[in-house]
């Protein structure tokens, strides 16, 4: 019956799809385009010298008779992050909301101040003239390979989501390249990655087109300095359309879709095919065959596969089943920990979050507090509950990103549109209260940089009561759904003893009955002070685990709302240390070391730092959950399986690609 009931609510319940052009909510606070009022800069470059991409550049312009300097803005690298904008002394640079910023030809993506001191105003494209009956039926029926590199990845599922549904424009995602014709790159590009998306892109069939999301295919990005990336994606394949940000909203990449349809009626067909192998260096490696029994076979899981995220795995088979896998990570390797070391204390909080793009606040969030032990600082009380908010928050996403992944690994697609649409009302929590859908930049040393909105609290109880309604629907369509249960029960079980044995954290390990929770055994900010369950289940098998975690999204949801009635009142940062010194962007931190653990929607996570008494860490070390759970656990649960478990274990474990290779 519950399952008889899922169906009559989705028959008659009204679907999350926001209208196009471009109508989902988009709040006053969020991160957009900058806007540059020219009277009130004085030519300090301060934003220029804060800025961790280099995207900021002072230049001479005659304005009023008089040559002065003014910002200009590259957004081919600004990561929005704002501390140019906190820095500036007499607030001439401020943020819009707009997002749009989709252009052919990156040249566009340099504001000059005259520019930048414009405010955006989103235009429409005009439908042009369609040429033929060709051209109109392929703009309607576009056909995307993505290869999700990297972070961008997080803002284009929401198009695979009841909130976007890419569907409406004829386009669907395909996994194979040969019945493609759009590439979607998402993201930060490595050497080992451009090999495979050569490849790609010679296997799609003309017309074929390609779409960049974000900063790093066009330069690198946020990693710019990083010895493993590929800074200009269009020296090796043509790139049509490219979409800034950092990662850029789900909105700006439907107004490409819509530029490509336009530019497709009106009789575009691609740019010239021209694919730079650098004399052969990139070519992809041939696939060495280890099996040498003849009853026996191997054959590799991922990269570019549309349930193994940017990562890779060789398996040994015999018939179905599996007789050993070998992890084969390094495709999102961007060497985090050395690029921070080059990068001042508040620079940081810009990157940590990137290390994992599934639950960045967590990383935010233990990044700032083992700073703020170097620092001997105190935290206001208020900056702590808000702090929990957000990070409570990000684990109800994370959670829906899981469920998604994982409906679609057992081919239940619904579940996936249906928690990827509703994932939406949390991004717009977080959007409200740090200005930020994913990378939030919302913690310094001392505190938080911007206080909850007025009507915070109505919108956190209108999304919770939503939000269990929801849970029960979840329950009658999935979880207690029969197929799903198949598919999902006694497979990839871990045991108590191997879980310990394996250092298995987070969900994964309370789905095995350890009750291990560093919430509650070494409480950090307030959750000493806050009443919850820690939830553990025996079972131990890819249903356990993704059980534990619609138990915990319940629990996260009865914490904010906590949370939110219980704010107290004060100041939102202490910027003065025990030991008297100001905390400030450029201020050195006393020489010492931290190490601080917090509990991330994937388990223990750790930052251990060292500091030489200058303004940039001289060493830091991340301990992330996922190394343990999936390259070491994971490989070993996967063996005596067969080979139709290997989507739904994998993502039972909830990997993170970018947090083990970092």
């Amino acid at each position: 019956m519950g399952l008889l009931n899922a169906e009559f609510k989705m028959l008659t319940g009204k679907p999350i799809t926001f209208n196009f052009p471009p109508e989902a909510p988009l709040t006053d606070v969020f991160r957009g385009r900058h806007i540059l009022d020219m009277d009130k800069c004085v030519g300090c470059g301060l934003c220029e010298k804060i800025c961790p991409n280099l995207a900021i550049t002072m230049v001479e312009v005659e304005r009023k008779g008089k040559k002065a300097f003014y910002p200009q803005i590259d957004y081919s690298k600004c990561c929005f992050c704002g501390l140019c904008v906190d820095i500036c002394p007499r607030e001439a640079l401020k943020f819009s909301n707009f997002p749009f910023l989709v252009v052919f030809n990156r040249d566009n993506l340099v504001y000059s101040p005259e520019k930048l001191s414009e405010p955006p105003k989103l235009e429409h494209p005009t439908p042009p003239k369609i040429k033929g009956i060709r051209n109109w039926a392929l703009s309607w029926s576009l056909w995307v390979n993505n290869y999700f590199t990297g972070c961008c990845f997080i803002e284009a599922i929401p198009w695979v989501s009841s909130g976007f549904d890419m569907e409406r424009f004829g386009m669907l995602a395909k996994g194979s390249p040969r019945h493609s014709d759009v590439l979607l790159i998402g993201g930060y590009v490595t050497v080992k990655t451009l090999r495979r998306i050569i490849r790609i892109y010679e296997q799609m069939p003309r017309p074929k087109f390609v779409v960049t999301l974000g900063c790093c295919p066009l330069n690198g990005g946020t990693y710019w300095d990083s010895y493993n990336t590929i800074k200009n994606l269009e020296k090796y394949i043509p790139v049509d359309i490219m979409v800034a940000g950092c990662p850029p909203r789900p909105e700006p990449i439907g107004l490409a879709v819509v530029l490509a349809m336009h530019a497709i009626q009106s009789g575009y067909m691609g740019k010239e095919e021209e694919v730079n192998k650098e004399n052969g260096l990139l070519n992809l490696p041939p696939y060495e065959e280890e099996v040498k029994d003849p009853e026996e076979y191997s054959i590799p899981f991922g990269p570019q596969h549309p349930a193994s995220g940017n990562f890779d795995v060789y398996f040994k088979l015999e018939g179905e089943n599996i007789k050993s896998a070998r992890p084969n990570p390094g495709y999102l390797h961007r060497g985090f920990e050395k690029l921070m070391e080059y990068r001042t204390w508040w620079q940081n909080i810009m990157i940590v979050q990137r290390v994992c793009v599934l639950d960045g606040a967590s990383y935010e969030l233990g990044y700032i507090e083992a700073v703020e032990k170097l620092a001997d600082v105190d935290i206001p009380k208020r900056a702590k509950y808000l702090r929990m908010i957000q990070a409570e928050l990000s684990r109800i996403q994370s959670h829906l990103i899981n469920l998604g992944l994982l409906g679609a690994s057992v081919g239940f697609d619904t579940v996936t549109r249906i928690a990827w649409g509703d994932r939406e009302k949390t991004l717009l929590l977080l959007e409200k209260l740090t200005g930020g859908r994913i990378y939030h930049v919302y913690n310094i040393p001392g505190g938080v940089r911007r206080d909850v909105p007025s009507n915070f609290k109505d919108d956190v109880k209108e999304t919770v009561k939503y939000m269990l309604k929801r849970l029960e629907f979840y329950d009658d369509l999935c979880y207690d759904n029969p197929l799903f249960k198949a598919r999902t029960k006694d497979v990839g079980k871990i045991s108590k003893d191997t879980a310990i044995d394996l250092d298995v954290t987070g969900p994964n390990a309370r789905a095995s009955g350890i009750n291990l929770d560093l919430r509650r055994t070494m409480p950090y900010e307030a959750y000493d002070e806050l009443d919850f369950n820690v939830i553990t289940l025996d079972d131990g098998d890819a249903y356990a685990r993704m059980l534990c975690r619609r138990k915990e999204i319940e629990e996260s949801l009865y914490m904010v709302e906590n949370l939110v009635e219980k704010i107290p009142e004060g100041k939102l940062v202490e910027k003065t240390s025990r030991k008297g010194f100001m905390l400030s962007p450029f201020s050195p931190i006393p020489k010492g070391e931290a190490i601080h653990c917090v509990e991330s929607a994937r388990g223990e996570l750790c930052f251990h730092l060292v500091s030489n008494g200058e303004n940039k860490p001289y060493r830091v070390k991340i301990r992330g959950p996922t190394f343990d759970n999936i390259l070491v656990a994971m490989p070993k649960i996967l063996e005596g399986h067969k080979l139709a478990d290997i989507p739904v274990i994998y993502w039972s474990m909830d990997n993170c690609p970018a947090d083990h290779d970092r």
